[in-house]
């Protein structure tokens, strides 16, 4: 039986889900507190992506190595 997929463990999505809180972030129509939350979001969310594309790297490495 193969794995199902779910959306977010699509790297796209971690993406985009960043974009959406710098998007907070950048928006004057925002309130002080909501930028700064957004923008920690987004920061959140690419320091997630890179760690999760750093483990994949490592992960195919080793695979490659044996």
């Amino acid at each position: 039986m193969t794995r199902r997929w779910w959306a977010v463990e699509w790297p796209g999505y971690i993406v985009l889900l960043a974009i959406s809180g710098y998007w907070t972030a950048a928006s004057s129509g925002s309130s002080a507190c909501l930028r700064v939350l957004g923008g920690v979001f987004g920061t959140f969310c690419v320091v997630g992506l890179a760690v999760d594309l750093v483990k994949e790297r490592r992960r195919k490495r080793a695979a490659a190595d044996l």
